[in-house]
């Protein structure tokens, strides 16, 4: 049977917290609305440090460890890359003309960041050089995931539609047309068979990636915007939701295991709008508009 216990919940940030990554099992790294990036330990989470302060909301963090550079996305567009090691910023970016709402690396090792205006600019991570731009949809790109072992990638997009990419030439390959409102949330099963979506429409789809993309199953998974979907260890996967409520799924039936809410749980108390999951530790860390981190440990 599966075990949750909450570890703690601290709040050191002054507003909402948009996004949370990590760089091994111990440290974490979480930043939002009040454009400062706060470092913890997550064996002493009552000190955590600020490691960066930026003009304007925070939406996306991408750390790319072997340089130990901290990409910083902004709600105005621009990109901070900030060294760690040497404690200061060393990139400025103004490529985008809106929101930075996510920022991830390829199996290739280039960075993609995704942006309000509709488009996807591409980066060498390794020198901080711009490569090129790939326009999406005028709605703007929300999301980006790559295939563990294709060389595509899948883009969810405020126009309600999944594109998929190929990474090879930045073709598109195919459109996922399904959710009823925007695509918050992708995330690939570990072996790649599967993609997991999640919009504003609160439903959850598994798409069958060996069979072109076709359905396979969907619910209405939570009462409103599903934000971040994460695997966890085994089969398991959890889900993060502007209802306040963290969940956790068998990825292989969709069937309902745990509601991590307020009243069982003494969970968030305002929407859940990021994931991070540390392997060795079983721990599930949730951040919320409460101002909050949470960390619960899932064990079987």
């Amino acid at each position: 049977m599966l075990q949750v216990e909450k570890l703690f919940q601290v709040a050191a940030h002054s507003g909402s917290i948009y996004s949370i990554i990590s760089d091994s099992d111990e440290f974490v790294y979480t930043a939002g609305s009040e454009g400062v990036v706060l470092k913890w330990n997550i064996q002493s989470p009552d000190s955590a440090i600020a490691v960066a302060k930026v003009s304007g909301q925070i939406f996306s963090l991408y750390l790319f460890q072997p340089l130990n550079q901290l990409w910083v996305g902004t709600m105005s567009g621009a990109v901070h890359v900030l060294d760690l090691n040497l404690k200061k910023e060393i990139h400025h970016f103004i490529n985008h003309t809106a929101s930075v709402f996510d920022i991830q690396l390829s199996n290739d090792g280039k960075i993609f960041i995704a942006s309000k205006d509709g488009s996807i600019s591409i980066w060498e991570a390794t020198t901080s050089q711009f490569l090129q731009t790939i326009f999406i949809a005028e709605g703007g790109v929300r999301k980006i995931v790559f295939h563990p072992t294709r060389n595509e990638m899948a883009i969810g997009s405020s126009d309600n539609i999944i594109y998929i990419f190929s990474t090879d030439n930045y073709k598109l390959i195919k459109k996922i047309e399904a959710h009823a409102n925007s695509i918050f949330s992708l995330c690939y099963s570990a072996g790649g068979e599967h993609l997991f979506s999640g919009g504003r429409d609160a439903m959850l789809y598994c798409w069958d990636v060996l069979n072109n993309y076709h359905e396979l199953k969907k619910l209405p998974a939570h009462l409103y915007t599903i934000n971040d979907i994460v695997l966890l260890n085994g089969n398991l996967m959890a889900t993060a939701g502007r209802d306040k409520h963290v969940k956790i799924w068998n990825a292989d039936n969709f069937k309902l295991i745990k509601v991590l809410d307020k009243e069982k749980f003494e969970g968030h108390k305002n929407s859940v709008n990021k994931l991070c999951w540390l392997n060795e530790q079983k721990i599930l860390l949730s951040v919320s508009d409460d101002r909050s981190m949470i960390a619960w440990r899932i064990t079987n």
